[in-house]
């Protein structure tokens, strides 16, 4: 509609002009009359060949993003023409696929001849997962603002926000540790109590301290020991993947991490187990440093959740001994267990078994 306005207060500016021409014959009012003629068809040429020239990217963001902490997005706008355009905008969509929401924005920069226009966009996100920020059109309104033409555009790029590691878990570790074996004490205090089953060929993620360097100098190729621990109830760690109309997953994946931070700190042994809908299976990842967490937080962020908060711990049993110590982090504060840590009102840890 307001293209349209524009146009008629064009005319009319025409028409008033042309009346004067008539009445006066005047050369200033000739030539106004032709660039009135000239410009649109200029003005519209010139947005249709711009349009053609720009293109979108991200950048920013950095390597350590958390919940509800802004971060820097950096959109450029690249004009590879000579023409420039005070009104261009672009389209932005963010979706989180692990909770399924979603939003848009429109950001209107500047677009400079033959040069690229960096613009910080500030992002805070109150749910952790992968991020998804593209672009999905560009629309150019010519310098008269006649007419609106838009452009599609496929620039992505992904942010991963994890959870605070500074999140307030206050886990009872008489709890957690009741009932840890020699192994464990063991690793606990940084000895590796585990046995040698195997010696293979080395594999992208194997950890180095486990590389066989005799073996390996000798056939001139990396060799690595298989290692089982030799631990029969080391710590496990279930994290139910349930969801609600509320979000609470948000909330459980905050306390289990901020729980392995602690654990971590207390250099005590542990392994996260979640059911994985995507593979069908239960997930196991040992956790040993702050980048082994990182690494199954980032797993967690393309996993499907399910409505059933039993579903991974009757799931997971299916394939236990009956004598493993479990703590279940879970939005469901009905279950039955020994609490260790409960996150505010919503979540809870407990052990079974």
């Amino acid at each position: 509609m307001k293209y349209a306005w524009h146009v008629f207060k064009y005319i009319l500016v025409f028409v008033i002009n042309l009346l004067i021409l008539l009445f006066v014959h005047s050369y200033f009012n000739f030539i106004v009359m032709i660039l009135m003629i000239v410009l649109p068809v200029v003005s519209i040429v010139c947005t249709f060949v711009l349009s053609r020239h720009l293109t979108v990217k991200f950048g920013g963001g950095g390597q350590n993003l958390t919940v509800d902490s802004p971060f820097l997005v950096s959109v450029v706008l690249d004009n590879s023409s000579i023409i420039p355009n005070m009104n261009t905008e672009i389209e932005i969509s963010m979706e989180n696929d692990l909770f399924h929401t979603n939003g848009r924005h429109t950001l209107c920069i500047p677009a400079y001849s033959r040069s690229a226009n960096v613009v910080d966009y500030q992002i805070a996100q109150s749910y952790v997962g992968a991020l998804e920020v593209k672009a999905d059109r560009i629309c150019v309104t010519d310098w008269l603002g006649f007419v609106r033409i838009k452009s599609k555009c496929n620039s992505v790029k992904e942010y991963k926000v994890f959870p605070s590691g500074t999140v307030d878990v206050e886990a009872d570790m008489t709890a957690v540790s009741q009932g840890m074996n020699e192994a464990e004490e063991s690793r606990k205090k940084g000895h590796d109590f585990s046995e040698v089953v195997d010696v293979r060929e080395y594999q992208p993620g194997d950890k180095l301290q486990n590389i066989h360097w005799k073996l390996s100098a000798k056939k001139d190729v990396l060799m690595v020991k298989d290692r089982e621990s030799m631990s029969s109830s080391q710590l496990m760690i279930l994290v139910e993947l349930a969801d609600d109309e509320t979000h609470i997953l948000n909330d459980v994946l905050k306390s289990a991490y901020g729980m392995a931070v602690s654990l971590l700190d207390e250099q005590l042994p542990f392994t996260f187990y979640y059911w994985s809908g995507a593979q069908g299976d239960i997930v196991r990842t040992s956790i040993d440093s702050r980048d082994d967490l990182a690494e199954w937080m980032e797993k967690i962020f393309y996993e499907q959740a399910y409505a059933d908060f039993g579903y991974g711990l009757s799931m997971l049993e299916k394939n236990l001994d009956s004598d493993r110590r479990i703590i279940v982090v879970s939005g469901d504060m009905r279950a039955d267990g020994n609490v260790v840590f409960t996150y505010g009102d919503r979540v809870k840890g407990y052990i079974i078994g």
